[in-house]
């Protein structure tokens, strides 16, 4: 009974990794949510050009994680990969906090300040386009004893785990994201950038430091699942899909006449 009981609920790992998450998503949406404000009000950008450097920004940020989770999922190691991006992550989150003091401080130093903030910028979106694919993936490795990869299991108790577990991933992140976006904005536009900026990054140095800390409750992959040919699987799949199709479409065509004759 005792084991029957542990086996219902969530791992440490997963619970690790679901606040994680959540925190990350809150690091995030604090500092995007309120960008275009920050533009305008400290950077004095139009606000044209505020709201289309934040949209390019944000869409720069969505496109980089096509490019590095191939090479996450197959050539790197998930958990090394997590570590390495989260600390450039907060690099960047760093920078961006030392701009606000730089501009509370000293804003007719605005040149400079204008470039480093750019380039806080780039740090943050490359740091979340290898951190956000490669967590999911980690938090997905939890729950994959090597068995079956797809949620669909003939085992009803591991279905409902992972059924469990992405409730719980997504209602953490959508919490951490209400919150960036609700608290966040109300503390920058109260207490000032500085503070509004600072609160994010020391979010993400904590789960860093979580991450490093209960790394040893993760199950990770082994080398030799992680390396192979990404691409070459893609075409591959691609192409077996579209082999289905076209078996579909025949099988179609060859039942129509049969149809057309017994009418």
């Amino acid at each position: 009974m005792a084991g029957e009981h542990r086996h219902k609920g969530l791992s440490k790992s997963c619970i690790m990794l679901i606040v994680i998450a959540g925190k990350e998503r809150f690091a995030f949406k604090g500092v995007a949510s309120n960008l275009v404000t920050y533009l305008t009000d400290v950077v004095k950008m139009s606000n044209s050009s505020a709201a289309k450097t934040v949209n390019s920004w944000c869409g720069f940020t969505s496109m980089l994680p096509l490019l590095v989770a191939p090479l996450a999922d197959s050539y790197w190691d998930r958990y090394s990969t997590i570590l390495a991006f989260s600390f450039i992550y907060v690099v960047g989150l760093v920078a961006l906090t030392s701009t606000a003091f730089t501009w509370a401080w000293s804003p007719t130093n605005s040149t400079s300040s204008s470039s480093f903030l750019f380039w806080s910028l780039c740090l943050i979106s490359l740091g979340q386009g290898g951190y956000n694919p490669s967590l999911q993936a980690l938090g997905a490795d939890q729950l994959d004893n090597g068995d079956e990869e797809l949620p669909t299991s003939k085992d009803d108790q591991k279905s409902s785990i992972k059924s469990l577990f992405f409730k719980w991933w997504y209602f953490g992140v959508c919490s951490g994201s209400l919150l960036g976006v609700t608290v966040m904005s109300y503390i920058q536009d109260t207490f000032g950038w500085v503070l509004g900026f600072a609160i994010p990054t020391v979010a993400m140095v904590t789960s860093m430091v979580f991450l490093s800390f209960g790394g040893r409750m993760c199950g990770k992959k082994s080398k030799e699942y992680i390396q192979g040919k990404p691409f070459l699987n893609i075409i591959q799949a691609i192409k077996a899909a579209a082999s289905k199709v076209m078996g579909c479409e025949t099988a179609l065509a060859m039942e129509k006449p049969d149809a057309v004759e017994l009418e």
